[in-house]
């Protein structure tokens, strides 16, 4: 029989209907900081590598390129993403018609897609661990997972939904592996068949879906249930396909740039670090602000929502809270996330929360079950969705260097080029500040100017073009030089 948390609760006794009732309140609660939330994300302008897949799915789409050569591509690439990458920008230029509110609506149904699938493996690992009122942990796994910050990036970026994407099939595969171990027959071996396939468009999603085999016998391990043949074959299945799709890599893929390099010196530790701060809801902003010169304004904005998350896990923690769970279940909660997050550890430089997206699933879960039914359940989640609401809405309302705010910067600056200046043939660009640029890219000027990539020159000074000139200059500002008279 399956190890559950039950066996440890002496002090606890069955849920009343006043706390089912509380139950449901709370993921309304949780519901309404959603919407708070992630609604005002669809305003969200294209911005940075959007431009460069939105130009590329364009060109694929006018030259009637195969939906089949998506997933080999004839170019070498730098992600192999063709589920959440190509095939997915091919929908947004074609079937969306390239609109960025479409698009952004899009990426917070896949985002709450991915927090349903959570709220399912939820309910799954209760039934099989026999825990109360499985239905309520479910909705409640789902409800927390589906406001956390980690979630900022794939609503307010259309090229970072590949994260939304990963977590639905992982939650999918995992909530069928161990729904398997509760049942028998042909409905066992289905449910058992579902979950190579749902690794596999993991995997076409994202690479660090590599380690879901790993996660999958954690949940196990965390339920207590036994691992029978047909658990054994199918987690077999499932390493020789992540073999085989990390031989296909190889095969269609460069070496990573710079930024995505792996290092194994102090970026290990701060890659720790930032895990820590991800899954406290502390928004990459206010790690930012705190590294180059706003120390206490970042400091400040970390603490102001990373208490409510440690306040929040007092309450569940306490008064018979923490027997919810056995020791080993625990402990798992721990190691899981450190699994989850094992690709990025090493990253020599980049770092952003939702990384974390995998990571945070089992604290969501243990998080859920530990409050289900009890009188500190809605303390938490009104805590949770403040601290939730506080990292996202300031990393909205920050100016250049923050991402949104450049975002808006570009957004501004493009509509100026399309309505004052429109480019007829070829013509230069000289940039001051690469970061500030990056949210348009030459990508965004061919993109919303209508001119072909290939018409757009990269100079080091705009006295060295002939042709017209567009210069952006350090403070965001920009002028465009008539081309000189030969």
């Amino acid at each position: 029989m399956p190890e559950t948390g039950r066996r440890m609760m002496p002090r606890e006794t069955r849920p009343s209907p006043a706390g089912v009732a509380g139950d449901l309140v709370a993921f309304l609660v949780l519901s309404a900081f959603a919407a708070a939330i992630w609604l005002p994300a669809i305003g969200t302008p294209f911005w940075g590598d959007d431009y460069v897949y939105l130009y590329g799915a364009r060109v694929a789409n006018l030259a009637g390129v195969p939906w089949w050569q998506t997933f080999w591509p004839s170019v070498p690439v730098q992600f192999w993403r063709p589920l959440s990458q190509e095939a997915w920008w091919r929908v947004v230029e074609g079937a969306m018609a390239g609109d960025a509110h479409i698009a952004h609506m899009a990426a917070l149904g896949l985002h709450l897609t991915g927090a349903a699938a959570v709220g399912l493996l939820g309910g799954t690992l209760a039934r099989v661990c026999r825990w109360e009122q499985p239905v309520s942990v479910g909705l409640l796994s789902g409800g927390l997972y589906g406001v956390l910050a980690v979630g900022l990036l794939p609503v307010h970026w259309v090229a970072a939904v590949n994260s939304s994407v990963l977590v639905a099939f992982t939650g999918l595969a995992a909530s069928a592996w161990l729904a398997a171990s509760i049942r028998q027959g042909p409905l066992r071996v289905m449910l058992l068949a579902t979950v190579p396939p749902f690794f596999a468009l993991a995997l076409l999603s994202k690479e660090s879906a590599i380690l879901t085999p790993g996660m999958l016998f954690g949940l196990s391990l965390f339920a207590g249930s036994r691992m029978r043949r047909g658990e054994w074959v199918t987690l077999a299945v499932c390493i020789v396909t992540g073999l085989v799709w990390l031989w296909l890599r190889s095969k269609v893929t460069v070496p990573p740039a710079p930024e995505y390099a792996y290092a194994f010196g102090g970026n290990l530790l701060r890659n720790a670090a930032a895990l820590v701060a991800w899954l406290l809801n502390v928004p990459r902003e206010a790690l930012r602000l705190a590294a180059t010169g706003g120390l206490r304004l970042g400091a400040a904005w970390a603490a102001a929502v990373a208490v409510p998350v440690i306040a929040a896990w007092g309450l569940a923690l306490a008064r018979g809270g923490l027997s919810r769970l056995s020791r080993r279940q625990w402990l798992l909660v721990l190691v899981l996330p450190v699994l989850a997050y094992a690709p990025y550890f090493p990253l020599a430089w980049n770092s952003y929360a939702y990384y974390a997206a995998i990571a945070a699933i089992v604290p969501a879960i243990a998080l859920a079950r530990a409050l289900q039914g009890r009188r500190a359940l809605l303390p938490a989640v009104l805590l949770i969705g403040a601290s939730s609401w506080l990292a996202v809405e300031g990393t909205r309302r920050l100016d250049h260097p923050g991402l949104i705010g450049r975002a808006r910067w570009a957004e501004t600056t493009l509509r100026q080029l399309e309505s004052k200046h429109p480019v007829a043939g070829s013509f230069s660009v000289h940039v001051a500040d690469d970061q500030r640029f990056y949210a348009i890219g030459m990508y965004g000027l061919a993109w919303r100017l209508g001119v072909p990539i290939s018409r757009i020159h990269p100079v080091g000074d705009c006295a060295q073009a002939a042709d017209a000139c567009l210069d952006f200059r350090a403070d965001g500002s920009w002028v465009m030089h008539p081309a000189v008279d030969p």
